[in-house]
């Protein structure tokens, strides 16, 4: 075999192993898409039973404690300025790193886990309400994917 043939096949090998990998890449699950008022990364939790008629606090991490959270987000709405602990009626998770929203009856997550909420997920005050579930949320975890089942 002749060295440019060798080059070739060389090349045509790299550039096959880069279509696969971008292919690949395009075939996976790309940033959760959850709501319009919910940043990408974020897992948004709202004062008011539908997303985006109240007040936010927006979390990137875990928080072991809302008692010192308030909604701080979209002045002018109701629930602005609230405490977080025991008043979440909504909850949007967009996570980019496929972590699941885990929300927990008391502080430090203990009392028991009230739901979670998958990524590219939400759950509405009418879904909270039917499993007595809202406003009583005072931390949350984010996991990785679990075998719960989640909103």
């Amino acid at each position: 075999m002749s060295k440019s043939t060798a080059l070739r096949k060389r090349a045509a090998a790299l550039v096959g192993a880069t279509a696969l990998l971008v292919g690949g890449g395009i075939a996976t699950a790309g940033p959760a898409a959850a709501d319009y008022m919910c940043d990408p990364g974020y897992h948004c939790l709202y004062w008011g039973g539908y997303i985006g008629d109240s007040a936010s606090h927006d979390y990137y991490n875990s928080d072991a404690d809302f008692r010192n959270d308030t909604f701080n987000t979209n002045p002018g709405t109701g629930g602005y300025g609230q405490t977080v602990d025991d008043n979440v009626s909504s909850v949007s998770n967009a996570s980019t790193g496929g972590y699941e929203t885990h929300l927990y009856r008391d502080p430090g997550y203990a009392g028991g886990l009230l739901f979670c909420v998958n990524p590219g997920s939400e759950a509405w005050g009418a879904d909270l309400a039917d499993f007595t579930q809202e406003d009583q949320a005072s931390s949350m975890k984010l996991r990785p994917s679990t075998t719960i089942h989640c909103f």
